[in-house]
């Protein structure tokens, strides 16, 4: 399997917590943009697909907000990159509530779409305001109603950590997603990532950070919820009812060739090569239009001790953990001996587990809490 990322940088408004690549709407030349990202799929797609020796791809188109793409220039991105990847077993689109319609929805259902994430964050209209989400929570319900019409495979986001927000407020929220009945729960701690809106209120002193012990008990709970609720927590951050798993990125998880299209979107050959393409939506479309200027992208070559601190970290992400034999056949016995030494202080102490057969580690629940910690001490 391989997958295919299209990144949309254009938003309407930008959110207050966001470090994704992004411009204002009035910045879309929408269909030279398509013109350039289905010239860049042409010209990287092939490739990927012969390195990859693989038929099934998955698609996700990405932002920013693509649930803004026009209905033409839509249909027109989608049949194209359909036409490059071929058997496509799953393609996504994130939408925002507040673009959702019944046109809409029906017409990413024609293109193909099969699976819809879209961006919830909190069911509390205060909270909304307080990150700069553009939708309300009724907004939210009446767009999932919309979409479930036409989709049978929906995710939903949600945050905890928010300004203001409390465990009550938070579960509030838990609570009436669960009553949705999504098929997929995407849940994320609100970063204070540097040079955004919301870290210069902070340090300025507008709002107050909420503690880590507090967030902690936000995701304990939230966590508790979802199991209780049929959710299956398959990586740290998703859960998933069974079945219903994203494959698309699920794929970054396992070290899968996957290419990202679009300007700020980043590849992965599967081995040691990862190329980025810089953020920079004029100089990506004369590029990739024909016009003019160099290419776009930078590329790496990942050593072998950034290829194993990558597969520790996107391994023990999932619910199935780092294979022990997948990683000695990558880095030696050796390196194995030394991972499972600097493991044995978190497994004694139940933060982390090893598999009854002995070929795996995994975080435990209370692991997941401190994932970080322990990750940086198995660098």
């Amino acid at each position: 399997m391989t997958g295919v990322y299209v990144h949309v940088p254009f938003c309407r408004r930008r959110c207050l917590y966001c470090d994704f690549y992004s411009v204002g709407e009035r910045l879309a030349e929408w269909p030279d943009y398509v013109g350039a990202l289905l010239s860049e799929a042409s010209a990287r797609i092939p490739e990927l697909r012969l390195s990859a020796d693989r038929d099934e791809t998955t698609l996700y188109i990405g932002g920013g907000t693509p649930s803004l793409i026009p209905a033409d220039c839509f249909a027109r991105l989608a049949s194209g990159l359909l036409e490059q990847t071929g058997h496509c077993s799953e393609f996504t689109i994130e939408a925002n509530p507040d673009d959702v319609s019944d046109e809409k929805a029906r017409l990413w259902r024609e293109c193909g779409v099969s699976r819809i994430s879209m961006g919830v964050q909190s069911l509390v209209d205060s909270e909304l305001r307080a990150i700069g989400r553009r939708h309300d929570s009724a907004t939210a319900r009446r767009a999932y109603e919309t979409l479930r019409r036409y989709f049978d495979n929906i995710s939903l986001d949600l945050m905890f950590g928010l300004p203001g927000q409390t465990v009550d407020s938070l579960m509030d929220s838990v609570g009436g997603v669960i009553a949705m009945n999504p098929d997929h729960v995407s849940a994320y701690s609100l970063m204070y990532e540097e040079r955004t809106a919301l870290t210069r209120l902070r340090d300025t002193g507008r709002l107050e950070e909420m503690s880590d012990d507090d967030c902690n008990c936000m995701f304990a709970s939230l966590s508790d919820a979802l199991a209780d609720a049929g959710y299956e927590q398959y990586e740290i951050s998703n859960y998933a009812r069974p079945g219903y798993r994203s494959r698309h990125n699920s794929l970054y998880w396992q070290g899968v060739p996957y290419v990202g299209l679009g300007p700020g979107a980043h590849s992965c050959d599967g081995n040691r090569l990862r190329t980025a393409n810089r953020p920079d939506v004029r100089a990506y479309m004369a590029y990739w239009l024909g016009r003019k200027g160099d290419s776009p992208a930078d590329t790496e070559e990942l050593g072998v001790e950034e290829l194993r601190e990558e597969m520790i970290m996107t391994r023990l992400r999932t619910r199935e953990g780092l294979s022990l034999s997948e990683y000695s056949a990558a880095f030696g016995q050796e390196a194995l001996e030394s991972l499972v030494k600097y493991a044995r202080k978190w497994i004694d102490a139940g933060n982390m587990e090893i598999s009854p057969d002995r070929s795996s580690i995994s975080l435990s629940r209370t692991g997941i809490m401190i994932s970080d910690e322990i990750m940086a001490s198995l660098f």
